[in-house]
């Protein structure tokens, strides 16, 4: 979460609002500005009109320019998942899970035509808001005057993009914000030359398939899944939300339903993130889901992709 948050009661932007409790959330110092704050506000606009069955809270108000930017949205009653989960009976867990599978296969059923986030009252995509781009001092550098950000038309076109995110940080920001701890073996100079030749080969020689681009919400765990019982109150925290890839909506693993702090709850949530990746399935062949994109659902997605959507440094050649 790259936010501060505070709550409190609206003294009134309209008579819509008044006398309402909020949530105000302030961007911390990296985020994506003004993006972070135009796509959030964009992905649940976006989702309130097309995904009726994703429950998301009410935008009072936002500014993403000037000095102080900020949302202020509708303050949602109850406790997140993560929270609670230890306290429901078996039955009510596979309830549950299979709450949480619906609203993967509703994402998975949400269709764009490039890859990028969203752009408030229109049909058309904006830039890629991702967490992998504040690392280290990534935030200074998302702009196209650096490297493109997007939106990208195809799967190929969006992963040149990530090199050329990586090879710009690693060309422009200041030695303070590179972790020199990462080029003991080799030199910075030449995992820089790594990632052009690497660049160089994808464009030349690499043929991505381009998967359906669906709906991804980009932090989707048990703390922003907000639950009244066993009811889905609202799903938070949709400011990393874009259309990626439909291999990227799971990437390979299941939905963390609770904090895992000991192997208890590691056990613990490793089963139920397999349950609710077996109901996800259920649910896709349930709606008439072809072979092809249950298995772009479910699989580990593209290794080449997943690779470069994170930040990328030496250990990982």
């Amino acid at each position: 979460m790259r936010y501060i948050w505070y709550l409190g009661k609206l003294s009134g932007w309209d008579d819509s609002t008044r006398s309402k409790s909020f949530a105000l959330r302030l961007p911390k110092a990296d985020s994506l500005l003004p993006h972070q704050i135009l796509n959030e506000v964009a992905s649940i606009s976006m989702i309130s009109a097309r995904c009726p069955n994703i429950l998301v809270p009410k935008i009072y108000a936002s500014s993403a320019e000037g000095p102080n930017p900020f949302v202020a949205q509708e303050y949602i009653d109850g406790e997140p998942l993560s929270t609670i989960w230890n306290r429901y009976t078996e039955t009510e867990k596979h309830s549950v899970a299979l709450t949480i599978a619906e609203i993967i296969v509703d994402m998975g059923e949400t269709r764009f035509s490039a890859i990028g986030g969203f752009v408030s009252g229109t049909s058309t995509l904006g830039p890629t808001v991702e967490g992998s781009k504040i690392f280290k001092g990534r935030d200074k550098f998302h702009s196209n005057r650096c490297y493109p950000i997007g939106p990208h038309k195809t799967t190929k076109e969006y992963i040149l993009a990530c090199y050329d995110k990586e090879i710009y940080y690693y060309t422009h920001a200041p030695a303070s914000d590179i972790d020199s701890d990462l080029f003991e073996h080799t030199s910075l100079e030449d995992f820089v030359q790594h990632l052009r030749d690497k660049r160089r080969e994808l464009e030349t020689s690499f043929v991505a398939e381009d998967e359906p681009f669906v709906l991804v919400h980009g932090d989707f765990h048990g703390r922003n899944i907000i639950m009244q019982g066993t009811r889905v109150q609202a799903v938070l925290d949709w400011e990393f939300a874009g259309a990626y890839p439909l291999g990227e909506l799971l990437g390979g693993m299941g939905v963390d339903v609770l904090e895992v702090e000991d192997e208890e709850s590691d056990a613990e949530n490793t089963l139920w993130s397999r349950e609710i990746v077996r109901r996800v399935e259920e649910t896709a062949r349930q709606r008439g889901w072809g072979r092809k994109e249950l298995t772009s659902l479910l699989g580990n997605g593209d290794p080449i992709l997943g690779y470069a959507r994170v930040e990328m440094f030496p250990a990982e050649q």
